[in-house]
């Protein structure tokens, strides 16, 4: 009897006990559309970058069996393109791209300060870099021009935060696109007969009539 006595106060305690527990239970929030959501940044994070030298030199072998041979010599064939000039071929040493990628310099959209042969040096955006599927070593690489100056060029904002930033103003803008359309919708635009300039006179004439006080007696 003693026992049961215990399982039946236990049993109570434990449905007294339930709601209780139930109100501190953490609610999943839901997503709201067009709540601001605020990003965790962390604060030590790089937001630039070095801008690192590729010594090249220019490439006069062209074709299959030639960049082939290049490749064996432990050269990279590479072009730069644009800027309205034509294809620049050059040519740049495995061993420093190797350098680049085991220290983590070597990423796509980075600039880079090209230095051909050391008479010419260019402001070359990643665009391309073919891999090799099995030893991921670089048969390709093609660059952009730029339109900076390599002499003061030194450091660059990351990608990813231009993009973002990019990003956040696209945001805005439809943002103040939804809210000039809201804002037309609430225009009044209910039928208003207009009024003549005679009867409004007219109008005004009674009502100063009216609000005059009467002198008979």
């Amino acid at each position: 009897m003693n026992f049961l006595g215990h399982l039946s106060k236990l049993s109570f305690n434990i449905l007294t006990q339930v709601p209780v527990q139930l109100n501190h239970v953490v609610k999943r929030g839901l997503f709201v559309r067009g709540k601001n959501i605020v990003r965790e940044v962390d604060p030590n994070a790089p937001k630039v970058y070095k801008i690192r030298h590729i010594y090249c030199e220019n490439r006069i072998v062209r074709g299959k069996a030639g960049v082939k041979k290049l490749r064996y010599l432990d050269f990279v064939p590479a072009t730069i393109s644009g800027g309205g000039l034509p294809y620049q071929h050059i040519t740049v040493e495995w061993n420093r791209i190797s350098g680049l990628l085991q220290t983590n310099n070597f990423y796509k959209d980075r600039k880079y300060i090209l230095n051909i042969g050391d008479k010419e040096k260019v402001v070359g955006k990643l665009a391309f870099a073919q891999l090799h599927p099995t030893t991921e070593r670089t048969l390709f690489i093609k660059f952009t021009r730029t339109t900076d100056d390599p002499t003061t060029l030194l450091e660059e904002t990351l990608p990813n935060i231009v993009e973002q930033k990019q990003k956040d103003e696209q945001n805005m803008i439809r943002m103040e696109k939804r809210r000039q359309a809201r804002a037309l919708q609430n225009i009044d635009l209910s039928f208003k007969p207009s009024i003549k300039k005679s009867d409004l006179q007219q109008q005004q004439q009674e009502q100063q009539k009216k609000s005059k006080p009467s002198t008979k007696k």
